[in-house]
């Protein structure tokens, strides 16, 4: 995988991360689901 490719997938990551911590903070447990799946995706095309 390209270093830019990578340094692409951090961020998404990232920014997952913090949504999801954000929705979790407002009790937000439909869209806690649906982040939790959209990271999952995207690690599995990482892998």
């Amino acid at each position: 995988m390209a270093l830019p490719q990578r340094d692409n997938y951090i961020d998404q990551i990232q920014r997952l991360e913090g949504l999801m911590a954000y929705a979790e903070e407002h009790q937000d447990w439909g869209e806690l689901e649906r982040l939790k799946e959209r990271l999952k995706r995207l690690l599995d095309k990482m892998a």
